[in-house]
């Protein structure tokens, strides 16, 4: 009887230790170092990290009820470009520090949304299927009131 009892518990060692490693890899990461955010209409650069600690470019600037359309360039560790419009399990997401923007992402760029004047902070997320393949730092963002807003922007 103990013999029976010992093959047992050796199969079962073995079966869940095969089950901390798994040998195939299921889907790809996005080695993601940097993003980079591009006017949709100029193309000019006006937010980049750095090492993905700090933002060059900073702050954006917004007017109230304004939408801006951003183009998201994420870059590997050697500065080449991941594919995001391709990659069909990637997207950028983004968080607000308050009710004062919101981000949208769409295939290819996204929509930063100015609801209400005063100084926020928004960071972006490389989400892969079901979590972040990087986190940006904070990036400061300004919406000033309408009234202080140029007429053509």
């Amino acid at each position: 009887m103990p013999r029976l009892s010992t093959r047992f518990a050796a199969a079962s060692l073995a079966l869940v230790a095969a089950c901390d490693h798994p040998i195939a890899v299921v889907t790809p990461h996005a080695e993601v170092a940097d993003l980079v955010f591009a006017d949709s209409v100029s193309g000019a650069v006006l937010a980049r990290t750095t090492d993905n600690r700090t933002w060059t470019g900073a702050p954006l600037q917004l007017c109230v009820d304004e939408v801006r359309t951003l183009l998201p360039q994420a870059l590997d560790f050697r500065g080449v470009p991941v594919d995001l419009v391709s990659r069909r399990d990637l997207e950028i997401r983004g968080e607000s520090a308050d009710a004062l923007v919101a981000w949208e992402p769409l295939r290819g760029r996204g929509k930063l949304f100015a609801l209400a004047p005063g100084t926020t902070r928004v960071r972006f997320l490389v989400w892969h299927l079901t979590h972040a393949d990087l986190v940006s730092p904070w990036l400061d963002v300004i919406v000033h009131p309408r009234a202080a807003c140029p007429a053509a922007r």
